[in-house]
């Protein structure tokens, strides 16, 4: 695939990341229009170095999920959204606002600059949410990921618990 859908779904590194380290990548496959760009693939291949597990996102990229070139209006974009965000996020965030399609992210500038900007956008335990409300992922399972996220990588959560995500 050369160019994304309308409306895409565009994976940044974060969220990639976050599943890769507990071994479920294949979860996000089946995301509407679901793309990711060149500059996260870099990220991942450059990341898989030190971090072997990363290995499972490069895993599916390009057959089950697609890395599409940004179109020049989402080039030009995304060299003014690199004066503040990494490669991935700006290219991520641009090609989403290029498409009106929605980013998934977890970082916390690129969260920022997509809620300035009008960019829909979900981020790992938005995922989590709606593998659980889907019947794709239990609660506990999901509660494991989160756990595994925060004390094995580092994820910043604003609660530990994944129960406090669900609505009753």
């Amino acid at each position: 695939m050369t160019g994304p859908p309308d409306n895409a779904t565009v994976l940044n590194t974060t969220a990639l990341s976050n599943f890769a380290q507990v071994d479920h990548v294949t979860l996000l496959v089946n995301l509407p229009r679901l793309v990711t760009v060149p500059a996260v693939q870099t990220e991942l291949e450059e990341g898989a170095e030190t971090h072997r597990y990363l290995e499972h996102a490069l895993a599916v990229l390009e057959e089950e999920i697609p890395v599409v070139e940004p179109s020049p209006e989402a080039h030009e974009l995304e060299q003014t959204l690199l004066e503040t965000l990494d490669p991935g996020e700006a290219q991520a965030l641009a090609v989403a606002e290029a498409v009106a399609g929605t980013v998934i992210t977890d970082d916390g500038d690129a969260r920022s600059t997509a809620t300035q900007r009008g960019i829909d956008l979900t981020g790992s335990i938005g995922l989590l949410v709606r593998f659980v409300e889907h019947d794709r992922l239990s609660a506990e399972t999901a509660d494991t990921y989160l756990k595994r996220w925060i004390d094995d990588a580092g994820f910043r959560s604003p609660a530990r618990d994944f129960d406090v995500f669900l609505e009753d």
